[in-house]
């Protein structure tokens, strides 16, 4: 009884314990599935649109060091609305066959909001050369909360799995 009583117990644990690193996509407006990108510390991952102006593609890189996303570069392809024409101090600006690099971003986010866009925005998520378009997983309109977390196996067996 008492390899029963353990085996339960590990199980229970393996289940319901938070120790599973994540990239996760909350959902903020509406009742639905989050989902979850598997991911350990110091990786990183990009998201990826285009923007509502241009329609050029916008790439930001970002790493998941110590429970927070941090910013990496940002690649796009025009300097008019909304986009930086330089960079910040401490930062790299590069022009390069056709693209703005800006780079050695500062500061860090405890989380992103992002409306996920209906037509032409096409917010993707870019991940081991993996590409995930986000209104699939999360519904087009949705407003997510994109934050690094623990979730247990439960969670995410409950929720949609990116890398997996």
């Amino acid at each position: 009884m008492g390899m029963g009583l353990l085996g339960f117990l590990l199980a229970v644990v393996w289940a319901f314990y938070p120790y599973r690193s994540v990239v996760a996509f909350h959902q903020v407006d509406r009742q639905g599935s989050n989902a979850y990108m598997p991911i350990t510390d110091n990786e990183n991952f990009k998201l990826k649109f285009t923007h509502s102006v241009h329609l050029s593609d916008v790439i930001e890189e970002y790493e998941v060091k110590n429970g927070k996303l941090y910013p990496v570069q940002m690649i796009y392809e025009d300097t008019a609305i909304g986009m930086p024409s330089n960079a910040d101090e401490g930062e790299t600006f590069e022009a390069k066959d056709g693209k703005y690099y800006i780079s050695n971003l500062q500061g860090s986010h405890e989380s992103i909001n992002l409306s996920v866009g209906k037509v032409r925005a096409d917010h993707t998520i870019i991940y081991k050369k993996q590409s995930y378009l986000l209104k699939d997983i999360v519904g087009a309109g949705s407003v997510i909360r994109i934050e690094p977390d623990r979730v247990s196996n439960w969670e995410l067996m409950r929720g949609e799995t990116l890398d997996e």
